[in-house]
This record gives structure tokens, C-alpha cells and sequence, in this order.
């Protein structure tokens, strides 16, 4: 018998008209990868189906690696018609399923338009497989990747911490100077509510200071209800906004970089 969670997520796939929200994933702290990790498996509260494209080599903390499965299948693969799209697809916990692409981030700027037809045929059929289709950003906020750049919501988890706190002003920097339009910020690992509020307190003043960026708070990985706060509108925005955008957004950042290439 389903539970009532399971059903109501059935429900949801089954009517949804839109596409599902992308968010741009982004941690700061000492061990990046396990708070990207962290996120993730909280982000399927609800029985929510989360789809996260792994921009991490297997060197550089890739998703698969931290739940101790073998590395392969890059989305590249389907891209070159090689593979279908949903081979690339592999679960590593209950709803939630991770797409490698390592490679495609590599290629991207060298697509030609018959990957990019491949790509966009791609990122829309995960879209249909989730509830939320999330990208596990590589690099920094100075070289965004083009699929971070498309993401249409972009999220800060930040460790409780003096590393976390200094690193996530690094990104607010950044992001802000990427042109960023507002940033999702949520908490992990503070020993109460008033330490997790005080830390988002000090980034909304940092931000105020120096660049201007708005903040919008979602509460702490381990208290709050993150999933149902990124899968529903924000403020008075659809929660797929920008998702229908995010093909084309991608299209056009992937031809910036063939440029700058």
C-alpha cells in the first residue's frame, strides 16, 4: 500500500503541466561535497523525485563517489547518441538519481547544433522524471559553468562555521558579480535556531555592505522542510519558472563560452 507522501507525489507527477524547478546547487564549507550531499537526500523529503547532473570529475567529489558507487555514463554519452538519456540516470538513494557529467561540462562549449538538439531533448526528459532537477556545481562563483549560469534558482547551503561563513561570502560575492538575480540561502550543522539565524543575519548584513545581492532564507537542512520551500513558488513566481527558460539560457551560455574559448 503507497503512503499517503508516495501518493501525493504520484499525483503531482501525473498533473504537472510545467517542468520541473532547476535549482543551481552550491556548499560552503569543510567538506563541500557531504553538505551537497546532505542537501540532496533532503530535497526528496516528501517522496520527491530529485535529479541532480553532477558537474564533479570522480577526482574533483563527484556525487557518485560519495555514495560508493562506480563512476560512468556521462550525460556526454547520450549527447554523442550513444546511450539514452535515462542510462545515464543512476539511484543512489531512495528518489533521488544522479546524472554524471563531468565530460559534458568539459564539451560544451565545442556542441554542435545536432548535440544541442540532443541536449535539449536530454535535460527535457529528466525534467519529466523529476520533481526537482538540481545541478551540482563545480568551480566558483568567478567561472560559473554554463549550466549553473541557466539555472533558473540557485541555492547556498553554508556550514555553521568559520569556514562555511567566509566561503559563503565568497559566493555571494561572486554570484552577485555573475548578475545573480536573489540567492536561496540555507544552514547546516548549527547548534540551534538563534546560531543558524545569527549566520544568515551576518551574510544579509555582508551582502547589504558590498554588493547588494537579496537573500532569501530557507531555513536549516536539518530542521526545516527545504524540499516543499524549493519546490513551490518564490514569492510570487511559478515554482518552474525559469524552468522552461533553462534550455534556451543554456543554449546561449554554451555559445558565450564557445566564443571565449
Amino acid at each position: 500500500m503507497l503512503h499517503a507522501s508516495d501518493q501525493a507525489a504520484g499525483l503531482r507527477r501525473l498533473f504537472r503541466r510545467a517542468p520541473s524547478a532547476v535549482v543551481a546547487l552550491f556548499a560552503s564549507g569543510r567538506a563541500p561535497r557531504q553538505l551537497a550531499v546532505q542537501t540532496l537526500v533532503a530535497l526528496t523529503e516528501g517522496a520527491r523525485r530529485v535529479v541532480a547532473i553532477d558537474e564533479h570529475a570522480p577526482e574533483h567529489g563527484s556525487l557518485l563517489a560519495a555514495f560508493g558507487y562506480p563512476e560512468g555514463g556521462d550525460l556526454l554519452g547520450a549527447l554523442q547518441g550513444r546511450i539514452e538519456v535515462t542510462e545515464t540516470m543512476r539511484e543512489v538513494a531512495d528518489g533521488l538519481w544522479v546524472v554524471p557529467a563531468a565530460a559534458t561540462v568539459q564539451a560544451v562549449a565545442l556542441l554542435d547544433d545536432a548535440h544541442h538538439a540532443r541536449l535539449e531533448a536530454g535535460i527535457s526528459e529528466l525534467q519529466r522524471r523529476a520533481d526537482l532537477l538540481a545541478i551540482h556545481t563545480v568551480g566558483d562563483a568567478r567561472n560559473l559553468t554554463p549550466f549553473a549560469r541557466a539555472a533558473g534558482r540557485r541555492l547556498l547551503v553554508v556550514e555553521a562555521s568559520g569556514v562555511g561563513a567566509r566561503g559563503a561570502c565568497q559566493w555571494v560575492k561572486g554570484l552577485a558579480a555573475a548578475g545573480a538575480g536573489s540567492l536561496e540561502v540555507a544552514v547546516s550543522g548549527a547548534r540551534d535556531r538563534a546560531d543558524a539565524t545569527a549566520l544568515f543575519a551576518s551574510l544579509q548584513d555582508f551582502t547589504s555592505r558590498h554588493v547588494g545581492l537579496p537573500l532569501v532564507w530557507r531555513g536549516e537542512i536539518e530542521r526545516d522542510g527545504l524540499a516543499e520551500a524549493m519546490c513551490t513558488p518564490l514569492g510570487e513566481r511559478h515554482p518552474a519558472e525559469g524552468a522552461q527558460a533553462f534550455i534556451r539560457r543554456l543554449r546561449a551560455w554554451s555559445s558565450r563560452a564557445g566564443v571565449s574559448g
